[in-house]
């Protein structure tokens, strides 16, 4: 299986589901405001499990970023944290 990004809309919030052949993450989001378009929460280190380790957690951060931004917000930039992903309009 390839991996995968799945957007559940609730509204001003959501969910996005990561999945890929050795597991699957769910992380919650919530629209900005300003220039900040959304705000992807990310999970606890208890909760990256199969993820876990910096190599790997920085690979799957990096390809949820550029999906989002694909599928949802074209011509936006992101930035990574230690706790969130953040999609910027420019």
């Amino acid at each position: 299986m390839k991996k995968q990004v799945t957007y559940f809309s609730e509204g001003r919030s959501g969910h996005i589901l990561y999945k890929e052949d050795t597991g699957c993450l769910k992380m919650y989001y919530e629209f900005g405001g300003g220039d900040c378009v959304a705000i992807i929460f990310l999970p606890d280190d208890k909760e990256w499990g199969e993820f876990s380790g910096d190599e790997k957690r920085n690979e799957v951060l990096t390809f949820i970023a550029n999906q989002v931004i694909k599928d949802q917000a074209p011509n936006c930039s992101y930035r990574i944290t230690e706790r969130f992903i953040e999609i910027f309009r420019h």
